[in-house]
């Protein structure tokens, strides 16, 4: 894989047979040098009218959280089927913005699941 000086498109040379992990491993690799392209990805996800970028959506992925003491940022690890496993760094201010968000959008008489998240 190769990006243009100008960051603006990528060469890459695939010709072979891929395992699963092997595949993971190209599909972190490819977004990482996404991440290094301009223009950025599309800040928005399409919406109902159809503007912005298509989305990968799945439903109940498995959930992982790291919160170490000594940090204030918690990392969130999301499983995709397609991506495997993405790990999100989130700011405290995000942390308390997901809070207030989910608690506000919890049903008043919904039953508890007694599934816990696991924490890492």
């Amino acid at each position: 894989m190769q990006l243009s000086d100008d960051r603006t498109q990528a060469t890459l040379a695939i010709n072979k047979t891929l395992t699963a992990p092997e595949l993971e491993n190209l599909i972190r690799e490819l977004a990482t040098l996404r991440s290094q392209m301009t223009p950025e990805a599309t800040p928005a996800p399409k919406d109902e009218k159809g503007a912005g970028v298509p989305v990968m959506t799945q439903d109940n992925p498995a959930l992982a959280i790291k919160y170490p003491l000594e940090d204030a940022y918690v990392t969130v690890y999301l499983r995709s089927l397609g991506l495997g496993w993405t790990a999100w760094r989130l700011h405290p201010d995000t942390q308390r913005a997901l809070a207030e968000f989910f608690t506000s959008r919890l049903p008043k008489s919904a039953p508890a699941k007694n599934k816990p998240i696991p924490f890492r």
